[in-house]
């Protein structure tokens, strides 16, 4: 069963027109990647949302971009507390994406 994106309140992706705003490519990996996590149960997305709406009061600001840089955070403290990935697996990653971007 996929999981339902909130069309409103904090877990809310950013919105215009009806369709999601990613502001960089960066923003589409990442959401594609959590989709695909809890599609495949490796992430439950209860606790992925409960985590997003924590990241998102602890961010300072609250736009696209910061909106994103939540989901990240959430994710990423996800998948390593499942022992899907490793922070060191996830450094080697963010600089090998770095270095092509």
């Amino acid at each position: 069963m996929k999981p339902e994106l909130d069309a409103d309140g904090p877990a809310a992706p950013p919105r215009t027109n009806g369709e999601m705003v990613f502001t960089a490519p960066w923003q589409r990996r990442v959401f594609a990647t959590t989709m695909a996590a809890c599609d495949r149960g490796l992430v439950d997305y209860e606790q992925f949302r409960d985590r997003l709406i924590e990241q998102i009061a602890a961010h300072d600001e609250h736009g696209v971009d910061d909106y994103w840089a939540a989901w990240q955070d959430a994710i990423e403290t996800l998948t390593m507390a499942a022992g899907v990935v490793s922070a060191t697996e996830l450094d080697r990653r963010a600089t090998a994406f770095a270095e092509h971007a």
